[in-house]
Order: C-alpha cells, then sequence, then structure tokens
C-alpha cells in the first residue's frame, strides 16, 4: 500500500537531482522524511559534523503531494534511507538536456509502498515523456530512524548574509588541497582563510603550507554581525558544497552561530526548496590566528642571532701605531707602594726604635716621602698614568689608560718613520693640472 504519492515538475527533477549532488559530497546514504507539509532529503558525514537538509515545500514544490499518515508505522510521518548513487541515478534524465531547452520529460511521479508483510518495500520513481514513453525505477530502501541536528536560532547572536553568486566567485581561490576555512571580521571586512594542518609522518612539516586568504567588505553584505577577532572555523569542502548548491538555486546565503565550538547554520530558500546545513565549527576569541604560523628559522649562525652585545672582551686589534713604551720600573712600584701607604708607614715606625742589628733598616727622610698617602691635587698627572704594555684588560688593580700619543716617540720609532718617508714616491702631477669628469 503506498503510504506517499506525488508528482513534480521536469524543472523540480534538475532541482532535487542538484540537492542529491550537493548531498553527496556529506554523505553516502541519504535519508528521507515524509510529513503532510513537507518531503524532506538529509545527509550526516561520518564524523557526524556536518549535516544537511532540503525540505521540499509541499504545496509550492510539487504538482501534487497526498501523504497517508495513518498508514505509516510512525503516525504522522515516514522515513527510510537510501544510497545516493541509486537515487542519482532516478533523476539524472535531464543532466545531459539543456534546461532552457523543451525537454521531452512532461513530470516525474513519485510513490512510496509500504507493507509489513512485503519482503522488499520500494520507492517507486517514473519519468513520465511524450509520446507515451515512461521510465520507471524501482528503488530498494531501508526503514531507519532519521536523526537531525538541533539549532536554537534564537541563541545565533551573530550572522550575515550575502549573495551566493559573490561567494562563488571567490571560493575558486581557495586550494583545492586546504581543509579548514578561518571567518574573522576586521577593520570593516569579513576575512576568510583557507588553509591546512596537516602534517607529514609526525614530522611537523605541512603538507600544503599554502594559505589563501580574500576579503570582502562589509558593504557587500545585505546584513552582517559578527564581533571583531572572533574566529570561527568550519570545513572548506562543506563551504564550498553549501556555496555552489545556493548558487545554483540563486539565492542569498544566511549565516547564523554564536560563538566559537558552537554549531553554526547555513541555510537558503528558493523554489520551493528549503535548505539548512548545520556544522560544528572551533576557534577562538582572543584575535589569535586559526591556522598554524610558521616561524621563522634562523639562517645567521648563533653569535649573529643576538643583538646584545656580548660581555666578553675582545682581543685587541691590530694596530700600525706606534706601541707603548715599557711601563717604567718606578713608575709601577710606587703605584704598588702607595696602596700600601698606611702599611709601610707603621712599618717605618717600627724601624726607628729597632736597634742596629734589627732586620729592618732605618730609610731616609727622601724615601720616607716616597710612602706618604698620594695628593692628587698636587701630584702632575704623569705619576698616575701609567702603560699597561701587557696587553690585557685586568692585568692589576689599578686602572689602566691606553694614549698612543701622550707620549714622545722614541728614537727607534722617528728612524722607522723617516725610512717610510723616504721610501714614499713624490708627486708626479700638481693638483692643479688635475681636471674632473665635467671640467
Amino acid at each position: 500500500m503506498a503510504i506517499l504519492n506525488c508528482s513534480i515538475s521536469p524543472d523540480a527533477v534538475s532541482r532535487i537531482h542538484d540537492l542529491l549532488v550537493c548531498l553527496g559530497k556529506f554523505g553516502e546514504t541519504v535519508g528521507i522524511e515524509a510529513r503532510p507539509e513537507k518531503f524532506t532529503f538529509t545527509a550526516l558525514n561520518s564524523s557526524r559534523t556536518a549535516y544537511a537538509a532540503f525540505s521540499l515545500d509541499s504545496s509550492s514544490f510539487f504538482l501534487s503531494y497526498d501523504f497517508d499518515g495513518h498508514a505509516s508505522a510512525t503516525p504522522g510521518r515516514f522515513t527510510c534511507q537510501l544510497y545516493n548513487k541509486i537515487l542519482l541515478s532516478a533523476f539524472r534524465s535531464r543532466l545531459s538536456e539543456n534546461r532552457n531547452a523543451d525537454t521531452p520529460i512532461e513530470r516525474c511521479d513519485i510513490s512510496i509502498e509500504e507493507d509489513a508483510d512485503a519482503t522488499e518495500c520500494r520507492m517507486v520513481v517514473a519519468i513520465i515523456c511524450k509520446h507515451g514513453l515512461s521510465k520507471i525505477y524501482r528503488l530498494t530502501y531501508e526503514s531507519v530512524e532519521i536523526m537531525h541536528a538541533l539549532f536554537d536560532k534564537s541563541t545565533a547572536s551573530s550572522g550575515w548574509k550575502i549573495s551566493a553568486r559573490v561567494l562563488r566567485e571567490y571560493i575558486e581561490y581557495f586550494g583545492p588541497r586546504t581543509e579548514q576555512l578561518d571567518m574573522l571580521a576586521k577593520d570593516g571586512k569579513a576575512v576568510f582563510t583557507s588553509f591546512t594542518e596537516k602534517i607529514v609522518d609526525g614530522k611537523e612539516i605541512l603538507k600544503q603550507p599554502l594559505e589563501t586568504a580574500i576579503s570582502i567588505h562589509v558593504e557587500d553584505f545585505d546584513n552582517f554581525s559578527f564581533a571583531e577577532d572572533m574566529h570561527i572555523v568550519i570545513s572548506v569542502k562543506d563551504f564550498k558544497a553549501i556555496v555552489t548548491h545556493a548558487e545554483t538555486l540563486r539565492a542569498p546565503i544566511v549565516a547564523s552561530f554564536s560563538r566559537p565550538s558552537r554549531p553554526l547554520q547555513f541555510s537558503c530558500e528558493a523554489q520551493g526548496v528549503h535548505c539548512e546545513f548545520t556544522l560544528m565549527t572551533t576557534g577562538d576569541y582572543r584575535g589569535e590566528s586559526a591556522p598554524p604560523t610558521p616561524r621563522p628559522v634562523a639562517t645567521a649562525p648563533p653569535s649573529r642571532r643576538t643583538s646584545v652585545a656580548p660581555t666578553a672582551p675582545s682581543p685587541p686589534k691590530k694596530s700600525t701605531e706606534m706601541p707603548p713604551p715599557a711601563k717604567p720600573a718606578s713608575i709601577t712600584s710606587q703605584v704598588q707602594k702607595r696602596g700600601f701607604a698606611s702599611l709601610q708607614r707603621g712599618i717605618s715606625r717600627a724601624s726607628q726604635s729597632q736597634d742596629p742589628d734589627s732586620l729592618f733598616v732605618p730609610m731616609d727622610a727622601d724615601e720616607d716621602r716616597a710612602w706618604d698617602p698620594p695628593d692628587y691635587e698636587n701630584d702632575d698627572g704623569e705619576d698616575l698614568l701609567g702603560w699597561d704594555a701587557s696587553g690585557g684588560q685586568n692585568s692589576g688593580f689599578q686602572p689602566t689608560l691606553r694614549d698612543s700619543g701622550s707620549h714622545a716617540p722614541s728614537p727607534r720609532a722617528t728612524r722607522s718613520t723617516e725610512n717610510e718617508e723616504s721610501q714614499k714616491m713624490s708627486a708626479t702631477q700638481r693638483l692643479s693640472q688635475l681636471h674632473g669628469l665635467f671640467d
């Protein structure tokens, strides 16, 4: 006994073919649900992260629609499941025909038979052509319960609406092997970025490191309500399938969502077909980028990777200047003795009270003045400065000064300078005879 009898026009046959092609990108099987007010095709992907539903209005899409809800096992509704390829074989009659030209198809009759005593339940699709020709397809279905994705539009505080034709022009730029799509609102534009996160054998190397980003100005949208720096990440494959089908209906696409990690729904409606696509999302609120950003790899040696000056002293550079003279022993001993002035004065006082046989020999007044504390106001600067001939930075406790021109050159250095001057050639041309290129 048939629980459903309906008829559709030739244009409706082509629209069913288009929606079956779209459903084939979500799953291999197609769920069918018949109600008195609508006829629905559904598909759910294997990972259960994407759900698609096409509802055909019983009054506007069909030429005739008769549903007997009392004859169904479930009062008020009927559900079954078929393979997508089987349905495509029945609704492929107009695929090779020009849709704008006259077609031999007059109408398509669909009936669903359900009998508890029958060994097989069938869905019969009859293509009625001109001149009395007809094609009949008897498709065996499986009686199963259809799952629907729940989406509360009242909680969807964000969304946008745009023409499918506009999006169709942009999705062609997305790479064929990219997997994810990041949607972001920033600086008055909607940014759609396609990327992939696949790596090669766990080596943290992206198989397809290409990222493609397109920006659409907010003014191109009919409605736009999207918080800035909020990333919504979905599947590129699902997005392409949705936009492609919406473009065939010539209908605008409406996106409704609330926040990342919550379901997002795309919807469009035209010609008696209401489409809903519910997708699971990822992303974040903080404005950080969802696709992986490559970290720059330093190609310079480790010593050049930092701009901080090294703390270790650099070796002295070779210079053609006169080497410093050797440090006088008297100045060196004097500087060292002045460091121990207080100790030596105590020793000198004790030596005067000792007998001649003592180990300490008393000193005269001139030598005693050398042990006095340093007088920086009256002493000349030459007594405080000395040459560090050792070339080391920390050769002594006292600071040293390197000066290449404060002392007179030695006779040996003077003779070497005169020899160098004598070896130089005299000028062969006067400066007044020189002319420039443009003189």
